[in-house]
């Protein structure tokens, strides 16, 4: 019974996630978790559109819409450094 625990415990902290590692892999839950603790959590940079020209020029407003026509939301990704080291400050 002790085997078939322990064999449960080991398989259930290797759960595999759909965050993506540095290295490019897949992370594991215990690395997610060790990340989180250790400020390995890394943010994909994103570029927001900038805000619409203020004011009443129509020709501003159509460079302003024609630039930010193929804008499209941001898809926010984490990627985890499994490496990090420094620890979280709260």
């Amino acid at each position: 019974m002790a085997l078939i625990g322990a064999i449960l415990l080991f398989c259930g902290a290797r759960n595999v996630t759909d965050v993506q590692t540095v290295e490019g892999g897949s992370a594991w839950e215990t690395q997610l978790v060790r990340a989180f603790a250790f400020s390995g959590l890394q943010f994909a940079d994103q570029v927001a559109p900038p805000p619409p020209p203020s004011g009443d020029d129509p020709a501003a407003m159509e460079r302003w819409a024609r630039e930010n026509r193929h804008f499209e939301m941001p898809t926010w990704k984490v990627r985890v450094d499994t490496a990090a080291k420094t620890p979280c400050p709260t």
